[in-house]
């Protein structure tokens, strides 16, 4: 009886493996397959390209390399979230941001609006607002500060900005 028991294990670990081996086969030509598909595949849009796009993203460089735009792509990334139309009347208690430089003080801290003041701001943020001081580097602060004091600052909500990734 025990011989019975004995050589039905051993049938049933002769079964596992040949199963385990079957598909360890079945996955490695699986993955040669795949990737002599990827090798044959058109490299139109390739993997470098979506890597470009993802570092231009990264970077909040879609819209432009410095200046107004680099700004406006900053702020719609990491303020019109909290500093727009819906979110004021809400009254979430986000500062609205268009005219800021028309001000004698800001609004949160009463110091004078100058650049310094605004950038001390978005860098250390308050309880309502998140810090930007490890997110936002000396070149993205400056850039965002240009849109800010600019006349284009702080689209209307039925008007965002163009999106420059669109093709129609």
């Amino acid at each position: 009886m025990e011989f019975k028991r004995g050589k039905r294990v051993g049938l049933c670990l002769v079964a596992a493996l040949a199963l385990g081996i079957g598909q360890w086969a079945l996955h490695k030509v699986q993955a040669q397959d795949a990737s002599s598909r990827e090798a044959t595949a058109p490299r139109s849009d390739s993997g470098a390209l979506r890597l470009q796009r993802s570092v231009a993203l990264f970077n909040f460089k879609t819209t432009a390399e410095s200046g107004l735009g680099r700004g406006e792509e900053i702020y719609f990334v990491k303020c019109w979230m909290c500093h727009n139309d819906y979110t004021i009347k809400a009254g979430t208690g986000a500062v609205p941001l268009e005219g800021l430089y028309e001000r004698d003080r800001l609004v949160t801290t009463g110091q004078p609006v100058n650049d310094q003041t605004v950038a001390d701001k978005i860098r250390a943020g308050s309880p309502a607002m998140p810090s930007y001081r490890y997110t936002l580097n000396d070149t993205d602060m400056a850039d965002l500060l240009v849109y800010l004091r600019s006349e284009q600052c702080c689209f209307d909500a039925q008007e965002p900005p163009r999106n420059p990734l669109y093709r129609y």
